[in-house]
């Protein structure tokens, strides 16, 4: 089973939380994934004041990309039309677009949020 690490997957991941179940799917997975869009999500809560890193976001996100394997999926125009058809069940932007990234690289989404599971097609895992 390939994975998804959603924005607070990848936080819990560098906080050493990431629950057992979830981190147990990440070692065994062959492909691990994180979205760019992660990586913007984490740079607009450090500039917000409501989450500090030790480093700039880019770097952090970037130094836990390699130590952990991850490989990014970008943001392009035919994922960003594809989270925007989607049935209004999440108004998040940030998961609209892992939704659409998940059930197109069919990837299992690792998240605590229950709204992205009910989507039709996509896999979670928490």
């Amino acid at each position: 089973m390939n994975v998804l690490l959603d924005t607070c997957a990848l936080l819990a991941l560098a906080q050493g939380s990431l629950p057992r179940p979830s981190a147990a799917a990440l070692e065994r997975a062959p492909e691990a994934h994180v979205s760019s869009v992660s990586a913007w999500e984490v740079a607009i809560k450090v500039a917000a004041g409501k989450l500090r890193l030790r480093e700039p976001p880019l770097e952090w996100f970037h130094g836990l990309s390699e130590r952990y394997q991850l490989r990014e999926l970008p943001l392009d125009a035919r994922l960003a039309c594809a989270a925007a058809a989607l049935p209004p069940l999440h108004r998040d932007p940030f998961d609209r677009v892992l939704v659409a990234l998940a059930r197109s690289h069919a990837l299992t989404v690792l998240t605590s949020d229950d709204d992205i599971a009910r989507y039709p097609e996509v896999k979670t895992l928490w």
